[in-house]
């Protein structure tokens, strides 16, 4: 029996349904159901989160942990400290992303909405390419006026 096993007999003992756990955890429910059907390792980050969850020990679900043997695990944080993050992200966003929403002309705001949803389901490694390739574009393709119109934000 694998992790992906492992996890499903837990949330069994638990009364928990895949979909309780992945929404507790942030996660999209059909990346649990991966993990039970493939029977496989849950990547660490997640792996922590549903440990604290559902109060179990990590290496239950997990293999790869990358800390050494009597390292600290980091502590997720509380609740408070999940709204202060919450409202972090918030004014960031009003501080600096809202101004850049504001430059554009109404017509495009479903362009800007589908572009960050589509950056959202990136993994990493098409996040950092998307990355590169928008770099190299900003060099060769970098209009002036909207240059000094978005200088002019920060």
């Amino acid at each position: 029996m694998g992790y992906g096993q492992n996890l499903k007999n837990i949330l069994d003992e638990k009364g928990m349904t895949v979909k309780e756990l992945a929404k507790k955890v942030g996660i999209a429910p059909t990346t649990l159901y991966s993990i039970i059907q493939r029977d496989t390792a849950v990547r660490f980050d997640t792996a922590l989160k549903i440990s604290h969850i559902l109060n179990i020990p990590i290496n239950s679900i997990c293999k790869d942990n990358p800390y050494e043997p009597g390292e600290t695990l980091p502590i997720l944080p509380s609740d408070n400290e999940k709204l202060m993050i919450n409202l972090q992200k918030k004014a960031y966003f009003s501080d600096r992303t809202l101004k850049l929403v504001e430059i554009f002309d109404y017509t495009e705001l479903p362009h800007i909405d589908q572009l960050i949803a589509d950056f959202f389901v990136l993994n990493d490694t098409a996040r950092n390419d998307l990355f590169e390739y928008i770099n190299i574009m900003k060099r060769s393709h970098t209009d002036p006026k909207r240059k000094k119109i978005l200088d002019k934000t920060k």
